[in-house]
């Protein structure tokens, strides 16, 4: 460790030591800004994963085969409907 490197080493830990004896009054103060900074964070990381899970299920849409959706499960009419009648003959 070079004498430089020491120098910056000292200066972090009196650095550190300061910011843990004024923690209480610092964190007082800071406190509003912090919580505004915490609710920022979160509405950009749930945008962000919003974004992410709309591409990724666009891609899994664009990798379905072409057509798929004709052999999808097709609701059955009731027999008691007017679309049945008319697909029996019956009018």
């Amino acid at each position: 460790m070079t004498r430089s490197e020491f120098g910056y080493f000292c200066a972090g830990m009196a650095a550190g030591a300061a910011g843990h004896a004024a923690f209480p009054q610092l964190k007082e103060k800071f406190s509003p800004y912090l919580a505004g900074a915490a609710v920022f964070a979160q509405q950009a990381f749930g945008d962000a994963m919003k974004s992410a899970m709309e591409t990724v299920e666009s891609m899994q849409r664009a990798g379905e085969p072409v057509g798929s959706e004709f052999f999808a499960a097709k609701p059955v009419a009731d027999a008691g409907s007017a679309a049945s009648a008319t697909a029996r003959g019956a009018a």
